[in-house]
């Protein structure tokens, strides 16, 4: 039985084609089988910590019965081979869930944030897979990725969880694009809505009030404080409620901002803040006083001075968790009519410091901005502007605690 067989380089792959004889069909035609190798399934090879293979993956082979003569499937072979190498996507038998699940487990491996990790996972389980978890990479189209992407807002999410979610997707399809488990990334193809207008970080002085009293109006004094503690530096959720007594310097009115919360999935960790570095935030006499003020209430309510974490509502004991203080912001942001959230008061904080005449170094070394822009066109800044900008923001907000 001859076996003939053909050579083809495409995209720096060789294909290997063969031909092989069968048996005559019923009404006595030859028949013959064609076949062309495109490679290897990476999605279904075995891979070390490293990512290096250690167990290659079954060949994936394209075939076809031919009625006719050799010198005609030949040339249809050699057809075959081609539309092979048109439409060649390695990963045919990698589903979205399965990219997902190896997606989240090289940033992992990477040391991506746990927070991170965790939101991305959290899209991948409630807003991806539901819809697009089986879908096979190598049939996942555009269209369909625009299909997803309108359930997501009919089911009333957000412009940006929907966003969020979508560049996890994303994001997992450019790493199968460079694993080749698909050709291309069917995601550049899509399209998000043109983001409606975000919640304004121009509040005045009196929505800010208004929704510190709204905590005020609830006996919950451990929220007004930290309502005023974020507008007065601009810090981080977890970084406020990751700041301890200890951080405090009375003499110098700064904090330090050594450690952050960080919101995962049955509980928050503790880790550095953000990017790693441990910053130094000015805040006034008045937000010392402010801060002092707050503590004589904690010891007055509890019986005992407070100790530990700064923002508790046991005196330091326990911490107040970064997701709850934001979901309690925003329903007083909601109850005071304030179109707002609690990273706002962050942009807010910034947005007043500039207003203030504060230099833009200055108001980013406060934030602990990790904008590369900043770094490498301003130049830093020194304490004394910093204490400056410290007091220029007490002055804004005053005495808020009487």
């Amino acid at each position: 039985m001859p076996l003939y067989q053909l050579y083809a380089n495409y995209t720096n792959v060789r294909f290997m084609a063969s031909i092989r004889k069968l048996s005559p069909s019923k009404d006595g035609k030859e028949r013959f089988q064609l076949r062309v190798y495109v490679g290897r399934d990476p999605s279904r090879a075995v891979y070390d910590e490293n990512g290096t293979v250690v167990q290659q993956a079954p060949p994936i082979h394209v075939s076809k019965v031919f009625h006719g003569g050799i010198r005609e499937a030949k040339k249809e072979l050699a057809k075959l081979e081609v539309k092979a190498g048109e439409e060649r996507t390695v990963g045919t038998t990698a589903t979205v869930s399965k990219l997902l699940t190896e997606y989240l487990g090289t940033l992992e491996r990477l040391g991506k944030a746990s927070t991170t990790i965790y939101t991305y996972s959290q899209h991948a389980k409630n807003n991806i897979e539901p819809t697009l978890g089986n879908v096979r990479l190598n049939k996942l189209t555009g269209h369909q990725i625009d299909t997803w992407l309108a359930v997501l807002y009919d089911k009333g999410l957000a412009p940006g969880t929907v966003r969020i979610a979508f560049n996890t997707l994303k994001g997992a399809l450019t790493q199968g694009v460079d694993w080749g488990w698909l050709a291309s990334n069917p995601a550049t193809r899509a399209r998000l809505r043109t983001p409606e207008t975000a919640p304004s970080d121009h509040l005045s002085i009196e929505q800010v009030r208004a929704i510190y009293d709204g905590a005020l109006a609830d006996d919950d004094i451990d929220m007004a404080a930290l309502i005023v503690l974020a507008a007065r530096t601009g810090c981080r959720r977890g970084e406020l409620v990751g700041l301890q007594w200890e951080d405090l310097d009375p003499v110098e009115c700064t904090l330090a901002v050594q450690r952050q919360w960080r919101a995962e999935e049955g509980g928050q960790k503790l880790a550095p803040p953000k990017n790693g570095k441990a910053r130094t935030v000015h805040i006034g006499e008045e937000g010392v006083a402010s801060l002092l003020r707050y503590k004589a209430l904690k010891a007055a309510q509890l019986g005992w001075e407070p100790d530990g974490w700064l923002l508790s509502h046991d005196g330091g004991i326990t911490p107040m968790r970064a997701k709850s203080v934001t979901a309690y912001f925003s329903t007083l942001a909601k109850r005071a009519g304030v179109d707002a959230h609690l990273h706002t008061l962050r942009h807010w904080s910034a947005t007043e410091l500039n207003r203030q005449g504060v230099d833009l170094p200055t108001a980013a070394a406060q934030l602990g901005h990790t904008t590369t822009v900043m770094a490498k066109v301003y130049l830093h800044t020194d304490d004394g502007r910093g204490a400056v900008a410290g007091d220029k923001m007490a002055a804004v907000l005053g005495r808020v605690f009487v």
